[in-house]
């Protein structure tokens, strides 16, 4: 985005809609829904903002842009999108704005560089607006109903969300009871498991079948693959949302060992990232019995996460090695590529959620699930995980299998 943040940005003096900025920040599930917003748009920047008449009011944001926008933060209201939202009182959907003809001169392109723009009003339980709920981005995109209508399932929860924190006691403001805890993890259940992966489901569904025909170009042929590759991304996400919720409650991840074969899955799974990162340097060493008893759609799914974290972290010419070693006593899974070590500092938290390897951006970055999950899945299995990284060796990722669990 082109704008200096500060010549956007209102200078931080008293703001009477403090206790607002503050009522959205003590809703936890308002983090998650933020980044589920990005990865599902493709939008870098995600906002709930309070807007009334007078003024646009940062509450909480997810800025992976640059924008420089943070908490309590202010912007002239009548230079957003989100007050002609206020305004419809409905959803506003702009794939474009410098070539939409409704906003071709609105103040929102021309001082931030807004071309794309997705947004939902807030409303509190009893029907009063509070805000908007949006995305955006200084790239135009190509936002679609379905996306929408994620954005309206998440928006009535947020909402739903403010209407409770609002209502505690004061003494309680700041904590949520373990019954309200209970129904948002449900919520946020339903609305990942159901909302957001039915419509991710058509759209690769329906980008496989195209892929099918014989008179497609090889650019039309590109831009189906990045669709199918982007909803790989988003269903794993959703996978890992759903693992994370379940472990939260304070129950391990369920698994379903039986008679399987180590070496034959690594082979598929290795199989399965050279078609999805071609180009990329895969090479698979299996030595000993690969027979064992385990979950192999969670073994799968070990395996995945270290993957697309060995691709993520590595350069476009480094190979990644993978090894499927058996013994008598247990099986151990390695991956390894030769990336950039990981920070010393970082490795006691590793396995901890929402932490990454680097610090550093990316293209294909996730919510920081993937090597807590990997945690989870093999504890399940009673086996650990462990890590060694080193800038001669690079980093190396070893999973520790019990012949039966």
């Amino acid at each position: 985005m082109a704008p200096t943040p500060s010549s956007n940005l209102r200078p931080h003096v008293a703001n009477p809609l403090t206790a607002d900025v503050e009522a959205v920040g003590r809703i936890d599930a308002v983090k998650t829904v933020l980044r589920v917003l990005t990865r599902t748009t493709g939008l870098r920047l995600a906002v709930v903002a309070r807007v009334t008449p007078e003024s646009w009011t940062c509450c909480a944001v997810l800025d992976e842009m640059g924008f420089g926008l943070k908490a309590g933060d202010t912007l002239e209201v009548s230079t957003t999108f989100c007050d002609t939202v206020r305004t419809l009182e409905g959803p506003l959907r702009v794939n474009q704005a410098s070539r939409d003809p409704r906003f071709q001169n609105h103040p929102a392109p021309k001082k931030y560089n807004v071309e794309s723009y997705i947004a939902v009003p807030l409303y509190r339980r009893g029907g009063e607006f509070f805000g908007v709920m949006c995305a955006l981005d200084s790239n135009p995109a190509d936002l679609t109903d379905d996306v929408l209508e994620t954005f309206r399932h998440l928006g009535d929860l947020v909402g739903h969300q403010l209407e409770q924190e609002e209502s505690l006691p004061e003494r309680d403001s700041q904590l949520m009871g373990a019954q309200e805890a209970s129904v948002l993890r449900e919520q946020l259940m339903g609305i990942v498991s159901h909302d957001l992966r039915n419509p991710l489901n058509a759209i690769s569904l329906s980008a496989a079948t195209l892929m099918r025909r014989a008179d497609l170009d090889d650019r039309i042929r590109r831009g189906l693959r990045r669709i199918l590759d982007s909803s790989d991304r988003a269903n794993r996400l959703i996978r890992d949302l759903l693992d994370f919720t379940h472990v939260r409650t304070g129950v391990a991840l369920p698994v379903k060992p039986r008679p399987m074969n180590l070496h034959a899955l690594a082979e598929q799974m290795v199989d399965e990232v050279r078609l999805t990162a071609p180009g990329r340097s895969l090479e698979l060493v299996c030595e000993g019995g690969g027979q064992g008893n385990w979950d192999p759609d969670r073994i799968a799914q070990v395996l995945t996460n270290l993957l697309t974290n060995a691709v993520q972290y590595s350069g476009a010419d480094a190979l990644i090695r993978v090894e499927a070693r058996g013994d008598e006593r247990e099986a151990v899974l390695a991956v390894t590529n030769p990336g950039p070590p990981i920070p010393p500092a970082l490795l006691p938290v590793l396995f901890e959620p929402m932490t990454r390897g680097t610090p550093e951006a990316s293209e294909h970055r996730g919510v920081g699930l993937g090597l807590f999950i990997v945690n989870q899945i093999v504890r399940a299995h009673g086996g650990a995980v462990d890590v060694v990284s080193t800038e001669e060796a690079g980093t190396t990722f070893r999973v520790h299998l019990p012949r039966g669990c």
